[in-house]
């Protein structure tokens, strides 16, 4: 296996989060909210199914069984340039392009209007971090009981992080083609804070692979609304909060809609345990 400084990213606690303008905190008690419009738009360069809006209401954010699909609603994607694209609706709630695909290096937004109320975002398209290597080693701490089910093994991903400008990453993770939500953060993004412009491995914890799982890792270069919305969402679903009192994660999306519209660039690569 290879030797390589392991930098754990998942056991920072946000401490203080810094308000810009284009987000805000809806301060609402999410288990007694009334409805409101969720909105989960992404935009990136890959056709297809991945370049699509999602409209719901909820009763409260997290409550998963008030979710109502928002039907006849008007959704427009626009880049920066001006060029712009109304999605169709594909299902009830959800919304997707015929033929738009996301450049780099350049900003979107959206416009969403539901019983004529206006729903406004915006987020920027960063150029895809390549993954430099995927592999795997056994998970020396795994608990009692696996001796009989054979070892657990830990993914490590290997990325040169770009000087240039600061970058943020969600990892993305599917075993046997299945996505998973594992570790300590249900969704792992990362910052470059303290690696920029560095060499570094990234081990992916907390799920269940075992010998002849297929892994398929993406590495989503976002935009900082993209995850400072995850690193809110992240704190919440964990209680660690600002408080004892549930709040919203930060939006990029006025109006007192929830959700967050995000764009991000792709690399992705693939492991098979094939050793024990």
């Amino acid at each position: 296996m290879k030797n390589s400084k392991n930098i754990l990213f998942f056991f920072i606690v946000i401490g203080v989060i810094s308000l810009f303008s284009c987000q805000k905190v809806i301060d609402v008690d999410l288990n007694e909210a009334a409805s409101r419009l969720v909105i989960e738009g992404n935009i990136t360069p890959e056709p297809g199914g991945r370049n699509q809006v999602l409209l719901s209401t909820s009763g409260g954010y997290f409550d998963n069984s008030a979710v109502q699909p928002v039907e006849n609603g008007i959704v427009k994607i626009t880049d920066e340039y001006g060029n712009s694209e109304f999605l169709e609706e594909f299902l009830p709630g959800t919304y997707y392009s015929h033929t738009l695909v996301g450049t780099v290096d350049t900003e979107y937004s959206i416009e969403v209007i539901v019983d004529g109320q206006v729903y406004t975002g915006s987020d920027y398209l960063p150029p895809v971090v390549p993954i430099d290597s995927l592999y795997y080693e056994i998970d020396d701490f795994t608990g009692p009981g696996d001796e009989e089910e054979g070892d657990r093994y830990n993914i490590l991903l290997t990325l040169s992080d770009p000087i240039d400008r600061e970058n943020y990453y969600r990892i993305v993770t599917y075993i046997n083609g299945d996505l998973v939500y594992g570790g300590f953060n249900p969704y792992r993004v990362i910052d470059d804070e303290l690696i920029n412009g560095l060499t570094f491995t990234l081990t992916i914890r907390g799920t269940e692979i075992v010998f002849e799982d297929t892994v398929v890792v993406e590495l989503q270069s976002i935009g900082f609304n993209t995850y400072e919305y995850f690193s809110t969402l992240n704190d919440a679903l964990s209680g660690g909060g600002l408080g004892s009192t549930p709040y919203n994660p930060i939006t990029n999306l006025d109006n007192g809609a929830v959700g967050y519209f995000g764009a991000y660039s792709v690399s992705k690569d693939t492991v098979i345990i094939d050793e024990q």
